[in-house]
């Protein structure tokens, strides 16, 4: 794809997210068919809309996920700033019209996994954590169908993130048990969703480690932002108006309103 092509893309792309609106799609000149150029529209979509960047979200990283967007592998998105929003928040049920939800473990990192040609190690990136949260990732799409345009849309859209919802870190109990947790998605007080965070491919930290190696060559990762792993509890969804609510261990960790 040559520049000027993906800089088109991007530019629709920064338009979109502006404007809260919804494209079917990209036109065929400028539509992305790899996910090498899926990520290159990605990061000039990031630099057009200038906004800090706070982290990434790891998609496709269950069976199910990866089925219904025919993938064999995961797939990477930015979270930016102003969509890293604190457990209990209110959001306005418009600003998210698919309102999609997934709940997930995040780490925050303590460390830089910045650029290097060698392969980053599982003790690595675990020596790089600060700190485990659980956290419930909005997903949210700027296309009109986002199964209908195909996986590198999706990738170029962010990975489809919406927000990323953070509650306060994990004990270290729940933090040593990590992969066995049990995690509930609640929605107006009905279980639509449950899972442990081994039904993340790898777990949580094979999650990290997976991202840390595709970004060492786009970038990497710096400290204090935050990695979103991948759901728990498969992609379930909200209508307007309703609590949701995120369990992890029996307790309530993360939870928030759709106005």
């Amino acid at each position: 794809m040559k520049k000027a092509t993906i800089e088109e893309a991007a530019q629709l792309l920064a338009a979109a997210w502006r404007a809260g609106k919804a494209l079917d799609a990209l036109p065929v000149s400028c539509r992305p068919k790899t996910a090498a150029e899926a990520y290159a529209i990605q990061e000039a979509a990031a630099s057009a809309l200038g906004e800090k960047v706070a982290g990434w979200k790891v998609g496709a990283t269950g069976k199910m996920a990866r089925k219904l967007l025919k993938t064999r592998l995961p797939f990477a998105g930015r979270v930016y700033a102003s969509r890293v929003l604190k457990t209990g928040a209110t959001i306005p049920s418009d600003s998210h019209p698919m309102r999609g939800l997934e709940a997930e473990i995040a780490f925050r990192l303590g460390k830089d996994l910045p650029p290097r040609a060698k392969p980053y190690t599982l003790a690595e990136v675990k020596r790089a954590i600060a700190s485990v949260h659980p956290a419930v990732e909005i997903v949210s799409s700027r296309w009109t169908d986002w199964l209908a345009v195909g996986l590198p849309s999706v990738i170029a859209d962010h990975g489809a993130n919406g927000a990323l919802v953070i509650g306060r870190p994990l004990a270290e109990g729940a933090v040593r048990a990590l992969d066995t947790l049990a995690v509930e998605m609640r929605v107006n007080d009905t279980v639509v969703g449950k899972g442990t965070a081994a039904d993340v491919i790898g777990g949580p930290h094979g999650s990290l480690l997976w991202l840390a190696n595709l970004l060492r060559r786009r970038g990497g990762l710096k400290a204090g932002q935050y990695v979103s792993t991948g759901t728990c509890t498969g992609l379930v969804k909200a209508a307007p108006g309703s609590k949701v609510a995120a369990v992890y261990g029996g307790k309530v960790r993360v939870a928030f309103d759709f106005a």
